[in-house]
């Protein structure tokens, strides 16, 4: 699974939105013993959040196709960065 084509940009949330990277982290089977502590901090605090991107927050926007359908991809820097340390995108 990958991108054919996208373009990546960093946003100013102007309104609340689902962050994708969340649901890499939940199906990835990792629980609290897998993760460094400050990581799952992280986590605690953005699942507190309902892993939404607050309003006003900045965020990661990847727009373009995803095994040929066009897609949007929205993820809270702080899970994002979580997604790539734990290779979570790649599993």
């Amino acid at each position: 699974m990958s991108w054919e084509f996208c373009t990546e940009t960093i946003q100013k949330a102007r309104k609340d939105y689902h962050c994708s990277a969340s649901d890499w982290i939940d199906e990835s089977g990792m629980c609290e013993e897998d993760f460094d502590e400050e990581d799952w901090l992280t986590v605690q605090k953005a699942w507190d959040e309902e892993y939404k991107i607050l309003k006003g927050t900045e965020y990661i926007k990847v727009v373009g196709r995803w095994e040929g359908e066009f897609n949007v991809f929205r993820a809270r820097n702080d899970l994002d960065e979580i997604c790539k340390k734990y290779e979570l995108y790649e599993s």
